[in-house]
């Protein structure tokens, strides 16, 4: 039992750190910078075709809340090859935005990585590295600005209330930090993100997570940054 109880307050701890950081409504901003609140919605299948091989991807829609926002519209194929304990993966990336102001945007994003817990133990910390190139076309006239960015995640986790293998509660938290190594964004330019989230297992299949996030933004046409409220549900599905 007090196990149980340690755990869940070492879980509450881990979110809070990221809940708890400043925020755009405790943050000073400067008359250029904006508060975008946003709306995320997406599905995660994954196949496993070969022993340590699997196939994934995700397909999703994100707005931005307002009168002058944007839908944007994800499709992701991947594959990633598991080894020990180092998990390695690529794909690319299509996101079709469509904006109320601005020109609409398909930008194609093809990226490589490389995900590894370390230290393990009661709240294991996750290390994401990916390298990103971005291709982002103006649909009007068909010019483009290309990039390469790299971004690192760190995310413990703690799960409470394991009922079974694949049947519990987790907590997760993140910090996540972007940076463009050469070349032009185009119009999404993020900078940092943290997370807070809480997942439920169902079957070894399923589970489905809530994310709340808070981001900072690069301004692509003008000075300041874009401070990014989201709320996202993810279900994650494999085979």
């Amino acid at each position: 039992m007090y196990a149980g109880v340690s755990r869940l307050g070492i879980a509450f701890i881990a979110v809070g750190l990221v809940a708890g950081s400043p925020s755009p409504a405790s943050a000073q901003l400067h008359a250029e910078d904006e508060v975008s609140p946003q709306l995320w919605v997406d599905y995660n299948p994954a196949w496993r075709v070969a022993p340590r091989i699997d196939v994934f991807g995700d397909v999703g829609a994100r707005t931005e809340l307002g009168s002058q926002g944007w839908w944007r519209f994800v499709v992701r194929p991947s594959v990633r090859y598991q080894f020990d304990r180092v998990q390695l993966s690529g794909g690319v990336g299509n996101f079709l935005t469509f904006n109320d102001v601005i020109a609409d945007r398909w930008e194609i994003r093809p990226w490589q990585g490389g995900r590894f817990s370390w230290p393990l133990g009661a709240v294991p910390f996750e290390h994401l590295v990916r390298l990103e190139e971005r291709f982002d076309f103006n649909l009007r006239n068909w010019n483009s600005s290309n990039s390469l960015r790299i971004r690192y995640r760190l995310r413990p986790s703690v799960d409470w209330g394991r009922e079974s293998k694949d049947r519990y509660w987790r907590a997760l938290g993140s910090v996540e930090v972007f940076y463009t190594l050469a070349g032009d964004p185009g119009q999404f330019q993020e900078e940092v993100r943290l997370t807070a989230s809480i997942e439920r297992g169902y079957r070894p299949e399923l589970r489905v997570r809530l994310d709340a996030m808070w981001q900072k933004e690069g301004r692509p046409f003008s000075e300041g940054s874009i401070y990014d409220l989201i709320l996202r549900f993810r279900v994650f599905n494999s085979w």
